[in-house]
């Protein structure tokens, strides 16, 4: 088995084995420069080397999980070059390691790159693009015709076989021993010599039953020979539990492949065998030995399996992982946004706030993998680029979603709502990014290098912050970004294996954890509470009239619930709102008015305590609870009537509507002079109109205290002049805008 890293330059004159250069290795397999030295392969896949006799993988570079070589600075993989472990086998890489260390290793890169391989066939089963390339081939089979892609499909199901079929081999060889070494009794009594010992017959010379041939035998001889020579051969792992005399790996290939040996036996018993598991057997070791002889003799020697483009694949794999068919249900311009950009992964689920099933109070996650290599500190640096186009995909959707609910002419049904009427906040969109990694030899404990090990983790530091205003949460331009690894052993290992049971129950638990993470974090970010409305207050009126200084702090998670969640700026204990570039003097400033926002807010709410996002949401019942819903409005009376006498110095600017200022000589009774907006004039006991009051004031005329009122904008009620005085009003009184209207119109 030869290794490549996807992306690592390799010096191409370079000596692997047996003389034989990187280049030679490689040339008649692979687009190999004639002109230069050094040269990085972008490939990721299988194939097989001609003049190396051997297997070739190109591993993805994510397995480069950040070591460096101390002196060069150059990536390093288990503390050795990319370089130096094309052949993993080598002294020279042996020596690096302990005997245990070695074979620990070399399972490990065996496993990974027969997974890597499945991945992409499974990827081909459905995905007929330009990023392959391969070349199939069929072998010859007593029944059913098997397709194996490549001699790496034959190696993997002879594993494959081998895993899963322990019991059938022991009692197989159990059958087959059980008539060795019997006594013929016959035989042995009418021709051994007896004596008699204790009153027993003794038999000096037992005759025992001759052996017969055995061909279930003689299958798994050549089987398990198949099996260790592709362990010795090519490096792969296998376990052999039963004792044969097996075929040397020299002889079988020497003998069985090189001279088809291995064929013809095989057609020769063919035959013999009915059991459908036998049957597999004969087909595997026959598919083993035409794919090796074909190749050892140059004919249909193309044999790869080969990926240009293992990011994308990377991509539908978490996307298959991750999303199922739910992209598919979700109206296309949520993915193919109209800006031209295209949404890597997305799904409806539970909302960050209230975990419900709901569809109306559920919410879009939106994620993108990112397959990069590790940096020296195992981390995935992510470029400004990226970070916007992540935010724009949410912004993006927050308007989509706003457009479908303010036109009622369109579906709505299966959508979450995420604009909340009452509030005008947002609920939070889940925003993430995804990238592979390998758990790291230094942190990783017992789940480095496992493939088992399914847990999602937070990137160190993985946590981006857009905004417009500090301490919003729920407002549209409050986008948190978070930054997660999986362990891309397993994912690749959950995908190759094509386990739709398997799939869905990861899918599950991820999602879940996707939630739960970015909860902790706004958990770390903000302090929540709950606000039930007081019985008798006019709540809704006062969200409305403290607008800008509640906007993107509560948030109503639907129309029909008579409580708000509150959310405040948290103190920075954690160091999390600096490591985003909030400063500690907003931090100071935004905290410091929590104590008079909260004061306020309890004349008209009940205020729950503190608590923390999680899984299970609950709410205090309240008695004498009030309501969030508006309120019957009383008539608002604003319009102060007065008189405008025809002997008055005055009178000719109100009738021609030019008038700045009004004196009422007598102090208006039982109004509340902060009330006066308007003025209505009644000039000459007439009225046609009314003013704007800019200014209300007490003044003196002729000693005695007097209101004055400056105007500016006159209003027309119409063309008509309409006589009111003493008959249906009096000056000094307050009115309604209806009320006048009313007046106006009635005579």
């Amino acid at each position: 088995m030869l290794l490549f890293i996807e992306g690592y330059p390799y010096n191409l004159n370079d000596t692997v084995r047996d003389g034989l250069t990187v280049r030679e290795i490689l040339k008649d397999i692979v687009s190999v420069p004639e002109k230069e030295d050094q040269y990085a392969f972008g490939y990721v896949g299988y194939c097989y080397s001609r003049s190396a006799e051997d297997v070739v993988f190109f591993l993805p570079k994510v397995v480069l999980t950040g070591e460096q070589n101390e002196d060069s600075g150059d990536d390093t993989i288990f503390g050795a070059s990319p370089q130096d472990i094309i052949d993993f086998d080598s002294q020279t890489v042996r020596s690096r390691f302990t005997e245990e260390g070695y074979k620990d290793y070399k399972e490990f890169l065996s496993t990974l790159s027969i997974w890597i391989y499945r991945t992409i066939s499974v990827y081909k089963q459905t995905h007929n693009d330009n990023i392959l390339e391969s070349k199939e081939y069929q072998e010859e089979s007593r029944g059913k015709r098997q397709k194996y892609n490549t001699l790496l499909d034959v190696i993997i199901a002879l594993q494959d076989f081998n895993k899963e079929n322990q019991d059938y081999f022991t009692f197989i060889v159990k059958n087959v021993h059980s008539g060795y070494n019997r006594i013929n009794w016959n035989k042995t009594v009418s021709s051994s010599p007896v004596f008699i010992q204790n009153g027993v017959p003794v038999y000096m010379q037992p005759v025992n039953r001759k052996r017969e041939v055995n061909f279930d035998e003689e299958l798994l001889i050549i089987y398990f020979s198949i099996l260790n020579y592709v362990r010795e051969i090519h490096g792969f792992s296998f376990t052999i539990n039963i004792q044969y005399d097996l075929i040397s790996p020299n002889k079988l290939r020497a003998v069985y492949i090189e001279r088809n040996l291995g064929c013809r036996r095989l057609r020769q018993i063919k035959y013999k065998y009915f059991s459908d598991k036998a049957l597999r057997i004969w087909d595997l070791c026959y598919a083993f030995f035409d794919r090796e002889y074909k190749i050892a003799m140059n004919r249909h020697s193309e044999d790869f399996l080969l990926s240009r483009d293992f990011e994308h694949i990377f991509e539908i794999m978490i996307d298959t992982l991750v999303g199922g068919d739910d992209k598919q249900q979700l109206p296309k311009e949520l993915i193919e946004q109209r800006d031209g950009k295209l949404v890597d992964h997305m799904f409806i689920g539970q909302g960050l706030i209230e975990q419900s099933d709901l569809p109306a109070e559920l919410t879009y996650y939106i994620g993108d993998s990112k397959y990069y290599k590790r940096s020296k500190d195992d981390k995935v640096l992510l470029g400004d680029k990226s970070i916007y186009k992540q935010y724009t995909y949410a912004k993006n959707v927050i308007q989509w979603n706003m457009n479908l609910f303010l036109d009622d002419s369109k579906d709505q049904k299966g959508q979450p709502q995420l604009r909340d009427p009452l509030t005008e906040g947002y609920n939070p969109i889940p925003n993430f990014f995804i990238s592979a990694r390998i758990p790291d030899k230094r942190i990783g404990g017992d789940k480095f290098l496992s493939f088992d090990d399914q847990e999602l983790k937070t990137q160190r530091e993985g946590v981006q912050l857009n905004r417009q205003f500090e301490n919003r949460l729920f407002d549209r331009d409050t986008l948190l970004l978070c930054h997660y690894d999986v362990n891309f052993l397993y994912i690749v290992s959950l995908y190759g294996r094509n386990n739709k049971g398997a799939q869905t129950a990861w899918r599950e638990y991820v999602r879940k954890e996707f939630g739960r993470k970015i909860q902790e974090t706004l958990n770390r970010l903000y302090t929540f509470r709950i606000l039930q409305p007081r019985q008798g207050m006019d709540c809704h009126q006062f969200i409305q009239d403290n607008f800008q200084w509640l906007n993107g702090k509560l948030y109503r998670p639907q129309t029909d619930r008579n409580y708000l969640i509150l959310a405040l700026m948290k103190d920075d204990k954690s160091g999390i709102w600096e490591s985003l570039n909030v400063t500690l003097t907003t931090i100071k400033n935004e905290t410091g008015k929590e104590e008079e926002m909260l004061t306020s807010l309890k004349n008209h709410f009940y205020i729950s305590d503190p608590f923390e996002l999680k899984e299970n949401f609950h709410i205090d019942p309240i008695d004498q609870m009030g309501t969030l819903d508006a309120q019957p409005k009383s008539e608002v009376k604003n319009i102060l009537t007065g008189l405008v006498r025809n002997s008055d110095n005055d009178f000719d600017n109100f009738r021609s509507h030019r008038s700045k200022t009004y004196t009422m000589e007598k102090l208006p009774q039982s109004i509340n002079m902060m009330d006066i907006e308007y003025f209505l004039p009644m000039v000459g006991g007439c009225i046609d109109g009314y003013y704007k009051v800019e200014k209300v004031y007490i003044g003196t005329k002729g000693n005695q205290p007097c209101l004055r009122l400056n105007l500016s904008t006159y209003i027309p009620l119409g063309e008509r002049i309409v006589h009111i005085y003493r008959t249906l009003m009096q000056p000094g009184e307050l009115i309604s805008y209806n009320k006048m209207v009313e007046l106006y119109q009635q005579t």
